[in-house]
């Protein structure tokens, strides 16, 4: 009888909702899923704690399996879960080709894992593409790269009408690309402009009423609509986007985008002059950049992509092919909505509003129940009508101040906030949102939180956390080096 009771509740877990890519259903970090618990934490309603691999790679969730990325030393690893109860069911060592430098907040498998037609989606930036069934049955791979990325590569697959797009935008190269997700053969490659930084935001799907899908990016200089088929450009706005981390948001027939409006973009050249500009000639030589610290090659590979891009090749950036690559005419930024029924140059003609100041950089806005809610650093929440862009509130979450790069997430009339120092707040949704708990995993969080199957699912920085209503009998697995 226990045996059948048991297989009857996790019948019921795997037909919940999934979470089968970075950040939920299409990106939108909201779940429809209902019973979520208000109170999370290490001692609040854990349902199971695992032990788990470095990495930053977010939690997807489908069909009652649990993936993640991750690394020790010099493995890179795509690992599979059982939700139910966090039994690890299988890993697989992905081969590392190359050293791809990233920041260490960043690290190099801080891309999620997208699921879809039975198929695990991962990007493993030291190589490329790996496919694996749900038993762990490799499909495919694709090799790619090398990218140098400036802080290292951080976009996320996206499975789509059996293919699984992938953008890479650097300020080396820029692209969208489109592989058959049964073979992984390339179905299309769409080059894009380059930027001064580049982009970190994870495409989104458009469903545009009696016309086919669009791939939305948001990338660097350019925000952009794809024909998901074929790769063809729809529609097209600059002085939007100027060097994005956080994902395009699809709602009301519109996109939404969000990066510093003040002073997100490039430096000044003097201010960068005045760091690099050794022999005091007015010029930045490449010759005179270091390239041993991380921070070294992050500005190596930036000079040497305008000297390639904006300039003429001759080793030596001028203050005119600085300011070419920036483009301060048109230098993007701000918490945009951008409608979508355009075609062509949209860049004045789609731009319904724009909201400059106080917005975070890595952490995307949530349009939940009507309203848009925005973390930034030190814990304070900014709500906005998504109508109007006009602001609703402004306030401070409750003892949870710090940095913020875990994205928010919502359901079940909650939404929830977790920064780096593993500080979650739960806050009941509104205008006049109403604090509901204050938990604490006491370990860094990067990753993002995903809902399904009623739980919430949390990766810190050496665990991995589920979350319930009511809380039942976990195991905590063997510590990772047994594994």
């Amino acid at each position: 009888m226990r045996t059948i009771i048991l297989g009857f509740v996790c019948t019921l877990l795997m037909a919940g909702s999934d979470w089968p890519r970075f950040r939920g259903p299409n990106g939108s970090g909201v779940s429809p899923e209902r019973g979520l618990p208000a109170e999370i934490g290490r001692d609040k309603g854990v349902v199971w704690k695992i032990k788990t691999w470095k990495g930053n790679s977010s939690p997807v969730v489908a069909g009652g399996r649990l993936w993640i990325t991750g690394h020790e030393g010099e493995e890179r690893f795509v690992f599979c879960y059982s939700a139910v109860d966090g039994r690890l069911l299988w890993r697989r060592s992905v081969p590392k080709s190359r050293t791809e430098t990233a920041n260490p907040l960043n690290g190099p498998t801080t891309p999620s894992p997208a699921v879809g037609d039975g198929t695990v989606f991962t990007f493993i930036p030291e190589f490329g593409l790996v496919a694996y069934d749900f038993d762990g049955n490799e499909r495919w791979r694709v090799p790619l790269g090398p990218f140098g990325g400036v802080q290292g590569m951080a976009t996320s697959p996206v499975y789509a009408d059996g293919k699984v797009l992938l953008l890479i935008d650097t300020p080396e190269q820029a692209y969208l690309a489109a592989f058959d997700a049964a073979t992984g053969k390339q179905a299309w490659q769409a080059e894009r402009p380059v930027g001064f930084l580049g982009s970190y935001a994870t495409p989104a799907v458009y469903d545009p009423a009696g016309a086919a899908r669009q791939v939305v990016v948001a990338g660097a200089v350019e925000l952009t609509g794809y024909d998901l088929a074929s790769g063809k450009r729809v529609w097209w706005a600059r002085g939007v986007t100027n060097s994005p981390a956080t994902l395009p948001l699809i709602a009301l027939e519109s996109v939404f985008t969000m990066e510093p409006g003040e002073g997100g973009g490039a430096p000044p050249f003097k201010n960068m002059a005045a760091q690099f500009d050794k022999n005091k000639n007015g010029k930045i030589e490449i010759s005179e950049l270091g390239n041993k610290s991380v921070n070294e090659q992050i500005m190596y590979r930036l000079f040497r992509s305008i000297d390639v891009n904006s300039g003429n090749g001759d080793g030596i950036v001028t203050p005119e092919e600085y300011e070419r690559a920036f483009n301060p005419a048109e230098p993007g930024g701000g918490l945009v909505r951008t409608r979508l029924n355009g075609t062509g140059d949209v860049s004045q003609s789609n731009v319904a509003w724009r909201h400059a100041k106080g917005l975070p950089y890595v952490t995307a806005p949530v349009l939940y129940e009507g309203i848009i809610y925005v973390v930034r650093d030190g814990g304070i929440v900014s709500t906005f009508d998504p109508e109007t862009g006009r602001v609703l509130g402004e306030r401070r979450l409750n003892g949870a101040l710090g940095q913020y790069y875990a994205q928010p997430v919502a359901g079940d009339g909650k939404v929830y906030f977790v920064n780096k120092e593993g500080k979650i707040s739960v806050i009941r949704a509104g205008a006049e949102w109403e604090m509901l708990s204050s938990g604490d995993v006491g370990e860094q969080v990067i990753a993002t939180p995903a809902i399904a199957d009623g739980r919430i699912y949390l990766r810190a920085e050496e665990s991995l956390y589920c979350f319930g209503e009511q809380a039942e009998t976990g195991g905590e697995a063997a510590p990772k080096k047994s594994l």
